[in-house]
């Protein structure tokens, strides 16, 4: 309860209703939504695609690292799937009661994105995508898009409509300027491939923060919506 209140000012009537809304959603989209623990996921794990950095920036975020181009298109891999491994890796930091008040930065690593993931950029996907987007419950959200490429462009204009205008308003695009990225996310904490001051991300290590609560996280994929 205590991270829908605090996304929200604690007004308890509107962290209600929006739990209602949250779940209702959930509940219309099952195919969408993480309910398994993070073991059925290990392919998707070992393919480095998304993690969780070990240490907070210097405002106390969590930093969300998404490796677009790591997507293996050769193996049994689908948006759905990938759709519930960042169900875990962010259900997991909304529980962190500094995570809940300081919020959360992502970097989106487009290298080596592919012409083949267009075929997930339906209107349907990309609506589901932004709904799921704006039902996380962190107080601000803040995106940072790096390594882009003019592919990316064509991809952007596909995407924009169906985003929040909250959300544009927190997406940051620095390519390969890494001081700009510095900006935002303190060099301490990043990995060398972004500019950072550690040597490489140690993935196995980072994915200790999915295991070690695995049983929390199923505890709340056990919750859900009852029309009555």
């Amino acid at each position: 309860m205590l991270r829908y209140l605090r996304w929200l000012d604690f007004d308890p009537e509107l962290a209600f209703n929006k739990i209602k809304d949250i779940y209702k959603f959930r509940a219309q989209t099952k195919e969408w939504h993480c309910c398994s623990p993070p073991s059925e996921y290990e392919d998707i794990l070992e393919m480095h695609i998304q993690a969780i950095l070990a240490d907070r920036d210097s405002r106390g975020r969590r930093v969300y690292v998404v490796k677009i181009g790591n997507i293996d298109d050769n193996k049994d891999i689908n948006i759905y799937r990938l759709s519930h491994v960042d169900d875990l890796w962010l259900e997991a930091a909304m529980e962190e009661e500094e995570t809940q008040k300081n919020g959360l930065a992502v970097i989106v690593d487009m290298e080596g994105y592919s012409l083949k993931l267009f075929r997930w950029l339906t209107p349907q996907n990309l609506r589901n995508s932004s709904r799921k987007l704006y039902n996380l419950s962190f107080p601000q959200i803040d995106f940072h898009v790096v390594n882009t490429s003019a592919l990316l462009n064509a991809t952007i204009a596909l995407v924009y409509p169906f985003l929040d205008s909250k959300v544009k308003e927190h997406i940051h695009f620095h390519n390969r300027d890494w001081p700009s990225l510095h900006k935002y996310i303190n060099p301490e904490i990043l990995p060398a491939e972004y500019g950072g001051q550690i040597p490489s991300l140690d993935y196995a290590k980072l994915r200790a923060l999915l295991y070690d609560n695995s049983d929390q996280l199923m505890e709340l994929f056990s919750m859900g919506y009852v029309n009555t």
